[in-house]
């Protein structure tokens, strides 16, 4: 096997197994104690098609897809309005119903991340839809009959992070190709 450098070795990190996708990893704190620390897709809505199998290595570089729906080439770009390095401390009105723990945690991640969106999803962002928001990801990525999550659970966590989307976003997006 041959012997990597150390600049390749920079390039190694958390990756889910089963896509190449990029996995982040999520601390659980309440009340000022590490509860624990928990691994998760690194991206807006965690996939239902598959769980997360965590490995080490040189994550595949993803095509930019819209976070809404996973439609390819999206237009426009949605910043957050929290700056996590202007204060240590926010609070937010967060729809946690039905979330887990690790559900709650990517929800938060998401408040300090820009999200995609295609030209039909910023539509439905513009006219606050979540019902037809939701109808659309799963339109186009259905929940699989044998898949680690069902239906209910996926529109739960579809549900929170669009709370979270609609609570720390402003309301005109920026074109994707600014950035």
């Amino acid at each position: 096997m041959p012997q990597r450098s150390g600049r390749d070795m920079e390039d190694l990190g958390f990756m889910c197994a089963r896509c190449g996708g990029e996995v982040h990893d999520v601390t659980h704190n309440r009340e000022g104690t590490l509860d624990g620390v928990g691994y998760r897709h690194n991206r807006r809505v965690e996939p239902w098609d598959h769980e997360l199998e965590l490995a080490v290595g040189e994550p595949a570089p993803l095509d930019q897809v819209c976070d809404f729906c996973g439609a390819a080439a999206p237009q426009w770009l949605y910043y957050p309005t929290l700056d996590p390095d202007d204060t240590d401390m926010f609070e937010v009105e967060l729809d946690t119903t039905h979330l887990s723990d690790d559900d709650t945690a990517v929800a938060v991640l998401n408040m300090l991340y820009p999200w995609y969106g295609c030209d039909t999803c910023s539509v439905l962002v513009a006219d606050r839809n979540v019902d037809l928001l939701i109808a659309r990801a799963l339109d186009r990525t259905p929940v699989p009959a044998d898949g680690p999550v069902d239906e209910d659970t996926v529109r739960a966590r579809l549900r929170g992070s669009l709370s979270v989307f609609f609570t720390t976003r402003p309301g005109r997006p920026q074109p994707s190709r600014a950035v």
